[in-house]
């Protein structure tokens, strides 16, 4: 998930335990929870009485209130109750706050939202929440964001055509992400960075010594850590050796700062996002002190200062447009948030499932065991990134996991006056399209013996008969996404896709490769997030519901034992 698909679904079961924390008192805090809602239904019904003819809305106990707090406070409620509404047809209605929201469905809506033309776009929700309150960009610098209507394609949209290059901030935003995060020749170096640095990290658990660790742990610190330093660079944590708790305790806290509470009234985020960003601008400050842009280095898709290309290029894309250096490690610092934030849930899942099921453990080793190389100058090992990210079997795993793990709505709003279905709909509307109604739909995902809700490994695996090198027919697996991308989405869609959904395809898959090809495993116990034992397996942790990469709400304690 992008930062302003995050932005966008900013809903959590913790608002509400933050609301009792900041009031002091659970019985308080209903009382304000109740005044809100009579505020909203107020503003509601004003909105309501101005429009005109709507679909299907969706039920609740007190019109313009239920909806509002359940989505923000129950949020798999609501999404059952969305999900029964869609059912037989493709939008209906509800009211959050005073402000009308679509959902929407069916291959054509999903279409129409992730078009790359004029019609919907998501880009004030970026100038509301994202630019201000992540990126710590000052009032006159978000406002270039905002009075540019030009839009993110190299073709200026209809009516701005004659917008100078240089006032693009959309296009170049656009184009400096997807160049350097998506390409093949930038990011390649950069997951092979990321394969050097976990061997390494794993060779610290010695050959034939039986160790047991806890699954979650060691994705949060030890994968974390790998990844954050693949992205930005060593730097990072020689100059902040706390930075992993800064990260893990913004990442806490991020719901709260934006919700926009006043700082007087809350501190506690700004606090917690301010210690963040100052250590990402230290290693912003090192970094461009550092760094020979005239040198060998200038053209490396990675090097120690700045890590990853992207970084470099998107740090050099806001100072030379004398954007500060604060927004720029605002900038780097929800790139990393939006990374991590939503990979490693899915790195601690992928995990998971793999350990718990010897069979399809066995299985994927069996399939990676064909992605290494031997150096023949110096013998060396080498896991071939581009080689197991194309492996059958371990990607039928990692698009299952991240179909049932992930899920938030795809927001975007109206840019021109819309019809959907029939339904009229206003210029200025809010549309969202519920991940958890396309990922569970039964008729799209559902097999014989494997219904959509459960996680079945193959999926997404077709057999295809070929002819070996002997000339035998065997049957082999091929890869093969069992729905369509209209009913797939959980990097978002359309021109705000995620535009690191590439490092995280490889990072995960390399990461399992190296683990099941090193490592013997077994299954120890489940636990719960305390560490005391549990009676059953991990289901989706409700609590976030949502917003994004869905960690498991149990523990799983592994033993492992390296083979070489």
């Amino acid at each position: 998930m992008s930062v302003m698909e995050f932005a966008a679904n900013e809903s959590a079961k913790a608002v509400v335990e933050k609301w009792q924390e900041l009031f002091v008192g659970e019985d308080r805090a209903r009382h304000i929870v109740a005044a809100v809602a009579i505020v909203i239904a107020i503003a509601a019904f004003a909105s309501w009485l101005n429009g005109g003819s709507k679909p299907r809305r969706l039920p609740e106990g007190i019109p313009f209130v239920t909806n509002t707090l359940q989505y923000l406070v129950d949020n798999k409620r609501f999404m059952e109750k969305a999900t029964d509404a869609l059912s037989g047809r493709n939008i209906a209605q509800f009211y959050l706050g005073g402000v009308p929201v679509y959902l929407i469905s069916g291959v054509q809506n999903i279409q129409m939202l992730f078009g790359r033309g004029h019609k919907v776009g998501s880009e004030d929700i970026f100038v509301q929440k994202v630019l201000p309150r992540l990126y710590k960009m000052p009032p006159h610098h978000v406002s270039r964001f905002a009075n540019d209507k030009s839009g993110r394609g190299k073709v200026p949209a209809p009516g701005y055509e004659d917008t100078p290059p240089e006032k693009r901030y959309w296009q170049q935003y656009e184009h400096v992400h997807t160049e350097y995060l998506s390409r093949t020749q930038y990011m390649k170096p950069v997951i092979e960075v990321f394969s050097e640095h976990l061997s390494e990290r794993l060779e610290k658990f010695p050959v034939g010594e039986l160790s047991t660790i806890s699954v979650m742990d060691f994705c949060k610190r030890e994968i974390a850590r790998v990844a954050m330093s693949t992205l930005l660079g060593p730097t990072i944590f020689k100059l902040n050796p706390g930075f992993l708790d800064a990260f893990w305790e913004f990442d806490e806290n991020v719901f709260m700062l934006t919700l926009g509470f006043p700082k007087w009234l809350y501190p506690r985020p700004y606090n917690v996002h301010d210690r963040y960003i100052a250590m990402v601008k230290n290693y912003v400050d090192s970094a461009f002190q550092n760094f020979d842009w005239d040198g060998p280095g200038a053209e490396a898709a990675w090097e120690p200062h700045f890590g990853a290309r992207a970084c470099r290029e998107i740090a050099k894309w806001l100072r030379d447009g004398d954007f500060l250096d604060t927004s720029i490690a605002g900038a780097l610092g929800s790139l990393v948030f939006a990374q991590n934030s939503n990979t490693i849930p899915t790195a601690i899942w992928t995990i998971m499932e793999v350990a718990k099921d010897p069979e399809l453990f066995q299985a994927v080793r069996e399939e990676v065991s064909g992605c290494w190389t031997t150096d023949a100058a110096t013998g060396a090992r080498g896991l071939d990134v581009q080689k197991v990210s194309t492996s059958p079997l371990l990607q039928s795993v990692l698009a299952e996991t991240l179909r049932l793990r992930t899920n938030f709505n795809i927001i975007r709003q109206a840019k021109e006056p819309l019809t959907i279905d029939g339904h009229a709909i206003r210029k200025g509307t809010m549309l969202q399209a519920p991940m958890m109604v396309a990922h569970y739909d039964e008729a799209v995902w559902g097999a014989p013996g494997h219904p959509a809700a459960e996680f079945w490994a193959d999926r997404h695996i077709k057999h295809v008969e070929v002819a070996d090198d002997a000339g035998r027919v065997v049957r082999k697996r091929t890869f093969a996404m069992a729905g369509r991308p209209s009913s797939y989405f959980p990097f978002g869609g359309g021109a705000p896709i995620c535009p690191g959904r590439h490092f995280a395809k490889h990072e995960i898959m390399t990461m399992i490769g190296l683990i099941v090809s090193r490592f013997d495993i077994e299954k120890v116990e489940w636990t719960k997030l305390d560490g005391s034992p549990s009676d059953r397996m991990a289901y989706n942790d409700q609590r976030f519901c949502g917003g994004g990469g869905m960690p498991p709400d149990r523990d799983l304690k592994i033993t492992w034992r390296r083979l070489w």
